[in-house]
């Protein structure tokens, strides 16, 4: 109506202008005669009609611009001519041709189509489209390109035949284009994603696969089709697991903010940790329509950095002289964060070589501990002791079907352990040191990683072991005599010196022992120091078979001796050293020429209640070993105490 108004007023102003009889249509109504008002009346039909007509030309040039910028046109196939009829220069805006091209024949037509088109079109013409069908076709342009053309059919009719095709064209080389990019790029997509390590699924709103690739075999049994349709519970991931993935999901939707996590998967026996992303992907109005989850394995990184931590904590508790069992079973609960379900142990070498001995592993059933409190060491003796004896990793993949653990399948059996792999410690020289074994309760066989991962441990037990073997000789070192292994003169006053304070708060009696070997020198002057030592190493022995594993005893020197014999009075110490003196003026020593027999003198004090230092108590020890030599040697003396009956010998 716009239009209109504004082709009417230029016209009516100039009609105005040229026909002055028109002036009663704007002056006064009242002053105008009938004659006039019908003239003025025809005059403006007659403005109307022009108006019109002009407003007519107007569409019809803006219809045609429309139709050039927009590039349509309309064809006719005249189907009795053979003939192909051009409208308004329509071949000119479709395909470039001269403007005055209005038509060509069937022949020429299909030799401007493109060969793989060109029988289908012919086809076409001989067998007529439905009404409003449409179809695409490539014809080359005057400038020898080929341009993409959108045909919409309608169908003229006469005689019941079909006399014209009239074509309504539309260039659409440009989103033919566009749509072949596209689905270049989406190939290029699938190939990069079905090639890529990572898991990439595209999920509905509800959680439903529309797509994975390939990658999720390496990971899952279920085929790739079997994916498709089901949510990830539907797919048998693990409540936990479900349960995440579907609060993340959740998470997107509401936020449409991407989201990142990590999940543990199972497949079996065997763990799978993912770090999941999630996109948002919207449709062309902007909406959200699903989800792509691009799912990496980081499994070896992950437990390779918690590997580290934990080993790290482990060597702080090595450097820090922590418990030997203690750290033990550190590393044991750290092999079994590495290997889900699976139950680690440490045994360790007897002192005698010939078996091993429990030392660490406390999610072992506890009386399975007990049982193999001591495994003897063989060639058929379980996974333990057959890696020990072969000095290499035993690897049992179903207990019940092993020969090895044959000899104890009826005490085994009970605790539904099915499969065992062991592998043994070596020292920095090769010494056996024990076994690290792993357990499970269903039959399988380890990994090449599992095995790596447990010859790691063994590096980490070995250091922990000989950590602890090097704390050990020093300490004997610093606290016990090099010849006897009884304690030396530092550690026996300290360790005197805590039972005297703790008989203080018991109030109970406490009794101490000097011996002194009697011509100690002698021996060694006529026999040789070797012998001497020999002498040396046999009383200690002595003083171990007489003296209570709650009795210290100690070398203080040379041929010195004291013993401490805690809630013990006098007369039952004096008994104690008559037992000692004569055990060993009682024995025989073998040497190559002959026998040899010593004796050893005793002083013997109990603690007063006013002696508050072990030195004053062993200074009045000391005082009657004096009295013991300057009597003869080879008896016992002490303060207010009868000598008990004795024989001499010797």
């Amino acid at each position: 109506m716009d239009s209109l108004q504004s082709c009417l007023i230029p016209v009516l102003r100039r009609i105005r202008q040229a026909w002055p009889l028109c002036a009663p249509l704007t002056a006064n109504a009242a002053d105008a005669s009938p004659d006039a008002g019908l003239a003025g009346a025809g005059w403006l039909l007659a403005a109307t009609a022009i108006a019109l007509w002009l407003y007519g030309l107007l569409r019809q040039r803006r219809a045609r611009a429309t139709l050039r910028d927009a590039r349509l046109g309309l064809l006719e196939f005249r189907l009795p001519q053979q003939r192909v009829r051009g409208r308004a220069q329509s071949l000119q805006r479709l395909l470039g041709m001269p403007a005055h091209t209005r038509d060509m024949d069937f022949a020429r037509w299909l030799s401007l189509l493109h060969p793989e088109d060109r029988p289908r079109f012919a086809q076409l013409l001989e067998s007529p489209p439905p009404p409003e069908a449409n179809s695409e076709v490539r014809v080359r342009h005057h400038s020898g390109h080929w341009e993409w053309l959108e045909i919409t059919w309608r169908s003229s009719w006469r005689g019941g035949r079909v006399q014209k095709l009239t074509a309504l064209c539309r260039v659409a080389t440009a989103r033919k284009h566009h749509e072949a990019a596209m689905i270049r790029r989406e190939q290029q997509f699938r190939t990069l994603v079905d090639n890529s390590e990572d898991i990439v699924a595209r999920y509905d709103l509800e959680l439903r696969c529309l797509f994975i690739n390939r990658s999720v075999s390496r990971y899952f049994p279920l085929p790739l089709e079997e994916h498709l349709g089901k949510t990830p519970r539907e797919k048998g991931w693990s409540e936990e697991a479900s349960s995440r993935f579907e609060q993340e999901c959740r998470q997107l939707i509401n936020t449409w903010e991407a989201r990142n996590f990590e999940l543990e998967l199972y497949h079996g026996p065997h763990r799978h940790i993912f770090e999941i992303r999630l996109f948002p992907e919207f449709d062309s109005a902007g909406m959200l329509k699903t989800i792509l989850s691009v799912d990496r394995e980081v499994t070896a990184s992950r437990q390779g950095e918690k590997l580290l931590a934990e080993e790290n904590a482990v060597l702080e508790m090595i450097a820090g002289n922590h418990p030997l069992p203690q750290t033990l079973n550190q590393i044991c609960q750290m092999m079994e964060s590495q290997q889900p379900k699976g139950m680690c142990s440490i045994m360790l070498l007897d002192e005698d070589g010939q078996a091993l001995r429990f030392a660490a592993g406390l999610s072992l059933p506890a009386a399975y501990r007990k049982l193999i409190d001591r495994v003897e060491i063989g060639p058929s003796v379980g996974s333990c002791g057959t890696s020990a004896h072969w000095k290499r990793t035993i690897v049992v993949d179903d207990i019940l079907k092993s020969p090895l653990w044959a000899h104890s399948l009826d005490k085994v059996q009970p605790f539904d352990l099915r499969a065992c792999w062991s592998t043994p410690i070596f020292s920095s020289d090769r010494r056996l040191l024990g076994t690290f074994a792993t357990y499970y309760r269903e039959p399988r066989s380890p990994t090449p990683e599992e095995l790596a991962l447990a010859h790691r441990s063994t590096h980490i037990i070995a250091i922990a072991l000989q950590r602890h073997g090097h704390e050990k000789q020093l300490y004997r070192l610093a606290t016990q005599d090099g010849l006897t292994g009884l304690n030396n003169r530092r550690q026996f006053i300290e360790l005197a010196d805590r039972e005297l304070e703790r008989g203080r708060r018991t109030q109970g009696p406490l009794s101490v022992m000097m011996m002194d070997l009697d011509h100690f020198k002698q021996i060694n002057d006529r026999h040789g120091h070797a012998v001497g030592d020999t002498v040396i190493r046999h009383f200690a022995d002595l003083c171990r078979d007489a003296l209570r594993a709650s009795d210290l005893c100690g070398r203080l020197g040379g041929e010195e001796f004291a013993a401490l014999l805690p809630d013990t009075a006098l007369a039952e110490a004096m008994q104690v050293a008559e037992r000692l003196r004569a055990a060993v003026a009682a024995a025989r020593l073998p040497l190559d020429d002959g026998e040899l027999s010593y004796t050893v003198s005793i002083g013997v004090a109990q603690q007063r209640p006013d002696e508050q230092d072990i030195d004053e108590v062993l200074s009045r020890a000391d005082k009657q070993l004096y009295l013991a030599k300057h009597e003869g040697r080879n008896r016992v003396f002490a303060i207010d105490a009868p000598p008990p009956p004795r024989t001499i010998s010797g």
